[in-house]
């Protein structure tokens, strides 16, 4: 059955068209994700659904009574406490491992997104929007509301990035490109097979109609050739032969009538039939740039404990970081991922000693990239001095997907996505040792987010990442920084062989020992880096670092 009709849909600011001319149809019960690159107008779907917006030509036409819709959006950063009388919020929260007197205004990320879709879940609406719902959701959290979902109390339409959840709950997907929408049967895997093929049959389509045109093209401009020669002949040739000039001007003629016949049959077949050349897809370039050299130990913890609110988050946490890793941060929300890069910046109090090389500039980007001035432009918050550095950064910024029409704009006005790419801009022009990413994918589509791999797959410099997305976090992490049982361990792991060490642990304790010393040797490694060799203690720190050298290559 069907729910309601969007029928030609346009939406518009200024000159500026985001949507044009939309049509689909919402089936009862299903779920709909509706994919694109940041800015095509997904959210903008979302609020003229919800009817925060009206349409600028076109309507929504329910069938029937209208029906009831919760509208979750991606940021709120001003929202209130929840009302947590409700009895279908509280099994949410129990679920979701929400403490039992959490406040919104002191709960971490992925608490809050919790409280909100306990609060948007237990609505019971017939229409449920969800805006980015997984951005700040751990493993067990997202498969909870897969779950949810997946018993379809309502329908459900969803803007999402994440291609694993889509892949778990959508049954059509709407794509929004250049403001048009396409509608496809199936989940996100279905839907790039379908579009790469689709792509790929009027790639062929157009370079065959492109022949044609070009062979039609050659006959005329050969027609026209015979068409001149012959209007020479008439003039030059009809002095003293009788009726020469006739014959010549007859044959112009006729070269004339078929020039013109073939360029209407040309026009014709092209106004029915015209195929457009595919448009390439969305795409940005990064060029971070990291400058210090790796083997030198940048960052330092010892004994460090940080405890919030009466809660203890961490203790006893000792490990080192030298330049050039990439460390992935892994555990659930709340346990204290965001507060250990507020404690590197120097923005949290706690105990114990907390070590940072001298010199070394560290990049942050926080979940909502709140920290921008909304009233600043993008051009005045980029400005150079000289013609040439200005030139060099509007390039940059046209490689990150930004255009003429988004110079003046002030910063407020961007899109989330959008403002995730202003602050890599930064870190860019900054030449950032550090980048301290704290759920950096949560924003960006999809084009956006392979870019941002293959980018930082390349940056010199020292990476630490906080990230639910487990394509992102496999592809970036060497190692793992684990938060769990009120600590924090260092794991020379990638996400991939820590899971599977989670699902099928050793029999025996080889593994376990293994990676403790490899923990223990490099946090000798980092004190002997700090020490001159010839000292007594420099002499004791390198016999023990032999030690655990050996006793590794036997475990190995």
């Amino acid at each position: 059955m069907l729910l309601g009709n969007i029928h030609n849909v346009s939406y518009s600011i200024g000159d500026a068209i985001i949507l044009e001319n939309i049509s689909a149809e919402v089936p009862e019960g299903a779920c709909i994700a509706i994919v694109g690159p940041n800015g095509a107008g997904k959210s903008t779907l979302l609020s003229l659904l919800a009817g925060e917006m009206k349409p600028t030509s076109g309507s929504i036409d329910w069938i029937g009574k209208k029906p009831s819709i919760t509208f979750f959006k991606q940021e709120q950063p001003n929202e209130g406490s929840i009302d947590w009388e409700q009895s279908e919020t509280s099994i949410y929260r129990s679920k979701w491992n929400v403490p039992e007197q959490a406040e919104y205004s002191f709960a971490s990320g992925g608490e809050r997104m919790k409280l909100r879709l306990s609060a948007a879940l237990s609505a019971k609406s017939d229409i449920v929007l969800l805006d980015e719902p997984t951005n700040h959701l751990d493993g067990k959290s997202l498969d909870e509301l897969v779950r949810i979902m997946n018993e379809r109390k309502a329908t459900y339409l969803i803007v999402s990035h994440d291609r694993h959840f889509i892949d778990q709950t959508a049954d059509f997907v709407f794509e929004i490109e250049y403001g048009k929408l396409t509608v496809y049967t199936g989940n996100y895997t279905a839907y790039r097979k379908k579009k790469d093929m689709a792509r790929a049959i009027q790639e062929q389509q157009f370079i065959q109609q492109q022949r044609k045109i070009a062979r039609v093209e050659e006959q005329m401009a050969q027609l026209a050739n015979w068409s001149e020669k012959a209007h020479r002949e008439s003039a030059k040739k009809g002095g003293g032969v009788l009726g020469a000039k006739e014959y010549w001007r007859m044959k112009a003629k006729k070269k004339d009538v078929q020039i013109r016949s073939k360029r209407m049959r040309l026009e014709a077949e092209l106004e029915k039939e015209r195929i457009e050349k595919p448009k390439e897809e969305m795409a940005v370039e990064f060029d971070v740039k990291g400058s210090r050299k790796k083997g030198h130990r940048v960052m330092e913890l010892k004994d460090v404990r940080k405890a919030f609110r009466g809660n203890e988050l961490f203790k006893d946490v000792s490990f080192t970081v030298q330049a050039g890793e990439r460390i992935a941060l892994i555990g659930a929300n709340g346990s204290g991922k965001s507060t250990l890069f507020r404690m590197m910046l120097g923005q949290e109090d706690f105990e114990g000693n907390l070590w940072l090389t001298k010199g070394m500039s560290i990049g942050y980007m926080s979940q909502a990239v709140l920290d921008l001035p909304d009233d600043v432009t993008l051009a005045d918050y980029f400005h150079a001095e000289t013609f040439e550095e200005q030139g060099l950064i509007r390039t940059q910024l046209t490689n990150l997907g930004f255009g003429k029409k988004h110079w003046q704009l002030p910063l407020g006005q961007l899109s989330q996505g959008e403002r995730v790419k202003v602050k890599l801009m930064q870190f860019i022009l900054e030449g950032t040792d550090v980048l301290l990413l704290d759920e950096p994918t949560n924003h960006l589509d999809l084009p956006s987010r392979e870019q941002l791999e293959k980018t930082l797959s390349t940056f010199p410099g020292t990476l630490l990442f906080a990230s639910h997305d487990k394509y992102f976090t496999e592809r970036m992490a060497e190692s793992l920084l684990v938060f769990e049982k009120g600590g924090i361990r260092k794991l020379p792991l990638t996400l991939r062989e820590w899971e599977e060490q989670q699902v099928a642990p050793p029999k025996d304790s080889s593994v376990e020992e293994r990676l403790r010393v490899e923990t223990e040797l490099q946090a000798v490694l980092g004190k002997l880096s700090m020490l001159k060799p010839g000292t007594a203690e420099y002499a004791k720190l390198d016999k023990t670092f032999h030690e655990l050298s050996r006793k590794l290559r036997e475990l190995k």
